[in-house]
């Protein structure tokens, strides 16, 4: 267990980390999350009718977990995300909310990936600039750099307000009811402007309805001031929402986009090791404690025994 220090702390940057970007990037969006009139339609001219309507019409039928799965997957592929954006841009102005959500996650990650490597001081930096400083502190992420540059650049180019336009889509997937941006919508702190913590708590009682096992690992992330389990800890209780997540089918794989993310903060992560590895790694002679926890929070689950969960 010598470096199950450094897993740990990775571990527990997950639940914090969803704070830090609402707290950073709401600092600038001014009360976007009260905004209840249309999408934003600056990126694709072709929404302007839809721009005139303050409710637009949801499809007739659900958005199928198959159409979710491939916008998902179709962002994981996606090389430029300004042009994945605008694929699905129509369809989220037609009220698809799984659409509106996976237009969130881009913008999101070119606000987030623009912020933390490529603004300094109020300064935009070239790629070769990001890349020197990168190179100078712990732990070395260049490849990211890399792919952030790739990804975003023609997106961050356009002069997008990325920080309150992924807000006002994830408000419209999370209004529209798609759990994810439920849980993701209730990950946001508490604040003026922002859900209460009841409002939130009710969010995520929506969500974990859907059984959705990206949900159950995003509860993990959610902090909503609740006691701890009887005789835990209540930073170590996200941990059982994951090893729940994981049980349930979200990829916890050797070299799943979670693991690369935790192992950025742990150079002695292994490319064998999956996501159950790593909590066992940082729990120690807890990790039996935390898996009978996550095996009891899918029984309830599987029995709808949502008030056994506090939802």
């Amino acid at each position: 267990m010598k470096h199950a220090g450094w897993i740990a702390a990775a571990l527990s940057v997950l639940a914090a980390v969803i704070w830090w970007w609402a707290g950073a990037g709401d600092a600038r969006s001014a009360k976007a999350s009260e905004r209840t009139g249309p999408p934003p339609a600056s990126i694709a001219p072709a929404v302007d009718s839809v721009a005139s309507n303050p409710d637009p019409p949801r499809p007739r039928e659900a958005t199928s977990s198959a159409t979710r799965e491939d916008y998902a997957a179709r962002l994981r592929a996606a090389p430029d995300y300004l042009e994945f954006v605008r694929s699905l841009t129509e369809a989220a102005s037609n009220g698809d909310h799984a659409a509106q959500f996976y237009i969130f996650r881009a913008l999101d990650y070119c606000d987030d990936g623009y912020r933390g490597y490529f603004n300094r001081k109020g300064v935009r930096l070239t790629l070769d600039d990001a890349l020197k400083f990168e190179s100078t502190r712990w732990p070395y992420n260049t490849d990211e750099v890399r792919r952030v540059h790739a990804r975003c650049h023609t997106l961050v180019e356009t002069g997008q307000e990325l920080s309150r336009e992924r807000l006002e889509w994830l408000r419209l997937a999370s209004k529209g009811g798609f759990p994810l941006a439920q849980v993701i919508d209730a990950q946001r702190p508490s604040r003026t402007d922002d859900p209460t913590v009841d409002e939130r708590r009710s969010l995520v009682a929506k969500a974990i309805r859907s059984r959705d096992p990206e949900v159950i690992f995003e509860i993990g992330n959610t902090v909503l001031d609740s006691p701890p389990p009887a005789g835990g800890e209540i930073d170590r209780d996200h941990l059982a929402w994951y090893l729940a997540a994981c049980a349930r089918g979200f990829d916890c794989a050797a070299q799943s986009e979670i693991v690369r993310e935790l192992c950025r903060f742990d150079p002695t992560c292994q490319p064998y090791e999956t996501l159950v590895d790593l909590v066992r790694r940082a729990s120690g002679n807890d990790f039996p404690d935390l898996e009978a926890r996550a095996r009891w929070i899918n029984e309830k689950i599987d029995a709808g025994d949502w008030e056994a969960l506090g939802f």
